[in-house]
């Protein structure tokens, strides 16, 4: 038995009756709120459309931070899935004689995931003071 409880906004939209009602309106709010602060979020709520987010994923090994990497979800309409989550996180295959090698992208299998922050301002030139 888990004591994981619901994500509160999935638990709003199955309580939801239409698109306008509160319990919607409140799911909605949420997840901008969620997104704007940079909070971890079930992954049903991550983008599909080619932004960089950041992803969760406890399975994955190797030169990892904490499991945390860069990802995007790709679409590809000849998979089961339509699409999977990848990352520039790979492994050297050293190839064959004719390719050389190359380097082999997993398929991700992120728990979780949080949006990139703003990248940081460049530093403004130092100014000359008058004499």
């Amino acid at each position: 038995m888990s004591d994981r409880k619901p994500d509160i906004v999935e638990e709003l939209r199955t309580q939801s009756q239409h698109d306008e009602d509160v319990h919607r309106r409140a799911a909605n709010e949420i997840e901008r709120l969620r997104v704007a602060s940079g909070v971890w979020q079930p992954m049903s709520t991550a983008p599909k459309d080619d932004l960089p987010v950041l992803l969760y994923c406890p399975e994955l090994k190797g030169h990892v931070a904490q499991e945390i990497v860069v990802g995007v979800w790709r679409f590809d309409a000849n998979r089961r899935t339509f699409g999977y989550w990848v990352s520039d996180v790979g492994q050297l295959d050293p190839g064959f004689a004719e390719t050389g090698p190359w380097i082999e992208y997993r398929e991700l299998h992120p728990k979780m995931w949080a949006p990139l922050p703003a990248c940081p301002e460049p530093p403004k030139p130092a100014t000359k003071a008058k004499a």
